[in-house]
């Protein structure tokens, strides 16, 4: 049984194997691959979708998956001609001696982004032999670095010491009501790995000084955020009342809702994610969008959204109207799947399908109305997974 992994930030296959590799059926996203002279036949031989960065290393390397500040104890303590590849940010402290620069004999390969004090970035230029990405300088404290999602409030920027460098690995949310004077003293920049989602009325001033490595979401003024998926009855639409909102999540609408809930509820949605509908209401939900490029999918009888979820036989069986299936993340089917089970359901597919066998997946394709995903069989999927670091 095969592998099909999702994505991997940094692929060592500095000790892989025919053995080792032969599981792999394919990978979709690769950001660094490393390998060395005795493993470099096998990199052609694995399927990868997109790879951002190759490098053979030798083996007295030292490989640094995330982040890496590097002070002057650092560079006095090195072994000579030490090499480093790092995969993700590289720090550089203000306590760096030109002295100790001048004197180190440790190189950097970096793929991502390099932060130096502004003093000292051209002298550390030297250093960093190889890099994908961009070198960008600082003034003040060190930066400070936060992983995953960062709410951007008043109060939190308030705690930062002023002048601070942020470095924002992940999604950084802004919040409407932020001090934008307070802002200005607390941050000297602001960096993005990631994906950013701010109001118009902060773009000017927050972009300013600020890098976004990634996605800008920009929030029209007086619009209400909705941080998660809405799945609304006729019933729960009421909480909105002529709201303008954005999302970048989906928006779903059960059957029951009505065209005049619909149209108290939402004077107008602002959708970096996809809608999901009666077609009853269809022509009236394309009336309320700000964003031409949001789709819109529709359903005539009942639906089923699907986030992760298994599959049997007796599933469909219970389906008793047709049915559209729209398929976000995953979707396993377990047993063989045949027409008769299918009928006259619909399948949107935007995430991944694993079926059981080919001729269950040609029964699934026939019944496919919007395919942006994959279906894959069971005999050659076993995961789709996402990993920092994949050593082989």
């Amino acid at each position: 049984m095969g592998r099909t992994i999702g994505n991997v930030a940094l692929l060592d296959l500095t000790e892989a194997t025919e053995e080792s590799i032969a599981s792999i059926t394919h990978i979709k996203n690769v950001a660094l691959l490393l390998y060395t002279a005795e493993t470099a036949s096998l990199v052609p031989k694995l399927s990868i979708g997109n790879l951002a960065q190759s490098l053979k290393i030798k083996e007295d390397m030292q490989v640094i998956n995330g982040y890496l500040t590097v002070d002057n104890q650092y560079l006095e303590h090195a072994k000579i001609n030490q090499v480093v590849i790092v995969n993700g940010l590289l720090v550089f402290k203000d306590d760096i001696q030109f002295e100790t620069i001048k004197k180190s004999t440790c190189a950097f390969i970096v793929n991502g982004v390099v932060y130096a004090p502004t003093s000292l970035r051209g002298a550390v230029a030297p250093l960093i032999t190889k890099q994908s990405g961009t070198t960008l300088g600082y003034s003040g404290p060190e930066p400070k670095i936060i992983s995953g999602t960062t709410h951007l409030t008043t109060e939190f920027v308030k705690g930062l010491p002023d002048q601070t460098t942020l470095l924002c690995n992940g999604k950084v949310m802004v919040d409407e009501s932020l001090d934008i004077d307070v802002y200005r003293k607390k941050l000297d920049m602001l960096f993005v790995n990631g994906k950013i989602e701010l109001y118009e009325h902060h773009v000017s001033t927050l972009l300013a000084n600020a890098t976004v490595n990634g996605t800008t979401h920009t929030i029209p003024t007086n619009f209400k955020r909705l941080e998660k998926t809405f799945h609304l009855s006729n019933r729960s639409i009421k909480r909105f009342k002529q709201a303008n909102v954005y999302t970048a999540t989906p928006l779903i609408f059960e059957k029951d809702v009505t065209r005049d809930s619909l149209d108290q509820a939402f004077t107008s949605i602002h959708s970096h994610s996809f809608i999901f509908c009666h077609e009853e209401v269809e022509d009236l939900i394309y009336e309320k969008l700000d964003r031409f490029e949001t789709d819109v999918y529709t359903y005539s009888d009942q639906f089923l959204f699907i986030e992760k979820e298994t599959w049997h036989q007796e599933r469909f069986s219970q389906l008793k109207l047709p049915t559209t299936i729209l398929v976000n993340q995953h979707l396993t089917i377990e047993h063989p799947i045949s027409s008769q089970h299918i009928h006259n359901h619909s399948i949107i597919l935007l995430g991944d399908m694993t079926v059981h066998d080919q001729e269950t997946k040609a029964v699934f394709q026939q019944a496919l109305v919007e395919n942006k995903g994959r279906i894959q069989c069971a005999t050659d999927v076993q995961e789709n997974t996402n990993y920092a670091e994949l050593s082989l």
